[in-house]
């Protein structure tokens, strides 16, 4: 019998609805944000740098991208430490685009054939609007996207929460730590961290052709190698996923100990004899074989690179400046860093004291948080963990040469001020009870997400930290951006809204203090005797 029309209307799958709704709903906020960015490069930034200045590291990309431009791709300056992917795209973009660009005007008459033949279309000023047109908008998009995915009944929404999920995703795009200044500099910050949403936007759309997920994991690996933890943080997710269709009985377990031990067990009985748990077991890895395929490609491909390219190494170049090493201190600092960022949107949760659950109110409430954390969690593993962060403290409080040097930076100074050997040592001690609060605050607001999530996260992202031996606020943004994902499943409600917007209107209070000190406020170079001007940034 056939379906009428306004049936098949409202038959409409959930990915089918949330497509039509992204493209008109994210267009215009990305357009508009890469709008304003190229404005403060072209008007406020670039007047006050030279045509060939550049800002620290400006002075390995700059020349590595020209190089590119000019298809001179076995030229490498060995200083540099991550993988291609911003010169190969800056070089697509706008190599063509310049070509193109040009050849319009000289039609015109406006541009002659000489000044045609020797116009540079990786100049600086062009290198730098890859960042500040490109991933700002990209990142939103992304970010948005996922968010799409996530939300339940989508379909259901107000335009209030339609423009919450806009307001999220532009905190995220203009994210203090990545956007003022890097995404108005030729850093690779910016579109390492646009390129993992994009990936994660098209893997979690089970419309997505799975080469295109290839594409566009590979292409996140190449702008930065951790993010190929990324990709194994999916992995694990989707092995859970199938694990639970698969034996039903595990995803009845509410902690991650009994989790994990449930699966342990049903992987043991399945590799029994008996001819019904083998069929079972070849479905499991069937199931996890398909679903993981684009992600495992990726991965299976980096980690053959490591070894039989790149001598075992993974970053590509500075290899004695960037020698892995075991720093468990990284997930405190982290720690911080998430509060920090969070304060806005905790605190206008809680001021507005409306939340959809008991639970998110725990997590909003840092009143009934610390009451919780009295009456119901053991002291004995209160006392355990904060014993555990001491000795880490103690033992692990390890500065980079980097940071001991390089007095443009913000972390230099809270080093200095906090941590360096002339200060009191109790002032180490003193964030102690912070690193513990946050560990656990954390933890609970990731219980809004499925077991999976919170296994795979609490795997992936001590993997990314704990080897990092410098301390980089830049290293903890793509953490934070997956922690406020994940935490976000079921934030809405009548003030998130309003919570959103005082969050978005806090970040741009930061970027415009942040760039006023980076624009305004230089100093002379104490890094060599050549009197130049330098500027401090994270």
């Amino acid at each position: 019998m056939a379906v009428p029309k306004a049936a098949r209307r409202a038959q409409k799958s959930p990915a089918q609805y949330s497509k039509t709704t992204i493209d008109s709903g994210s267009i215009l906020p990305a357009v508009v944000l890469s709008t304003v960015t190229w404005y403060l490069l072209q008007y406020v930034v670039q007047p006050l740098f030279g045509p060939d200045e550049y800002y620290i590291d400006e002075e390995f990309h700059v020349p590595q991208a020209r190089h590119y431009c000019r298809a001179e791709f076995h030229k490498w300056d060995p200083k540099i430490t991550t993988l291609p992917g911003l010169y190969l795209l800056s070089s697509i973009v706008l190599v063509p685009f310049m070509k193109v660009y040009d050849t319009i005007l000289s039609l015109f008459g406006i541009l002659d054939n000489d000044v045609l033949r020797i116009n540079d279309p990786c100049s600086l000023v062009a290198l730098r609007a890859v960042n500040a047109i490109g991933a700002p908008a990209c990142l939103y998009y992304a970010y948005y996207c996922c968010q799409k995915h996530f939300f339940q009944n989508d379909n259901k929404k107000t335009k209030t929460e339609k423009w919450t999920c806009m307001f999220l995703a532009l905190n995220v795009a203009t994210f203090p730590v990545i956007y003022a200044p890097y995404s108005m500099l030729y850093y690779t910050d910016a579109w390492a961290t646009a390129s993992v949403f994009l990936w994660y936007s098209s893997h979690l759309n089970n419309e997505t052709h799975f080469l295109v997920k290839i594409i566009f994991g590979g292409f996140s690996v190449l702008c930065r190698q951790t993010n190929v933890a990324w990709l194994v943080f999916v992995s694990i997710i989707d092995v859970c996923h199938c694990a639970e269709q698969c034996f039903p009985r595990i995803k009845n377990n509410v902690s991650i100990f009994s989790y994990i031990k449930a699966s342990i067990i049903e992987l043991y009985y399945c590799c029994s004899i008996t001819k019904n748990k083998s069929k079972k077991l070849i479905e499991f890895f069937h199931k996890c074989l398909r679903v993981t395929c684009p992600s495992v490609i990726v991965i299976v491909s980096f980690v053959l690179f490591v070894i039989f390219l790149n001598n075992g190494d993974i970053v590509v170049g500075d290899r004695y400046a960037h020698i892995p090493r075991f720093h468990p201190m990284q997930l405190c600092y982290f720690v911080i860093f998430v509060l920090a960022f969070s304060l806005p949107w905790l605190l206008s949760q809680a001021y507005y004291k409306r939340h959809i659950s008991n639970s998110i109110n725990k997590h909003f409430n840092l009143a009934k948080s610390l009451s919780e954390i009295y009456n119901n969690t053991s002291k004995v593993l209160v006392v355990i963990l904060l014993i555990i962060i001491s000795g880490l403290v103690y033992f692990n409080t390890i500065a980079h040469p980097y940071l001991l040097a390089d007095n443009r930076h913000y972390t230099f100074y809270v080093w200095r001020l906090l941590f360096s050997p002339g200060k009191p040592v109790f002032l180490r001690y003193l964030p102690v009870p912070f690193y513990a609060f946050g560990l656990w605050l954390m933890d609970r607001t990731l219980m809004q997400s499925s077991i999976a999530y919170r296994l795979a996260y609490w795997i992936v992202t001590p993997l990314i930290l704990c080897a990092q031996f410098l301390l980089e606020p830049r290293y903890f943004v793509v953490p934070y951006l997956m922690y406020r994902l994940h935490s976000n499943t079921h934030f809405i409600n009548n003030h998130a809204f309003k919570a959103a917007f005082i969050e978005f209107i806090a970040y741009q209070v930061f970027n415009f203090f942040i760039m006023r000190v980076f624009l305004y406020s230089p100093f002379i170079s104490t890094m060599d005797n050549t009197g130049r001007l330098d500027r401090f940034t994270w």
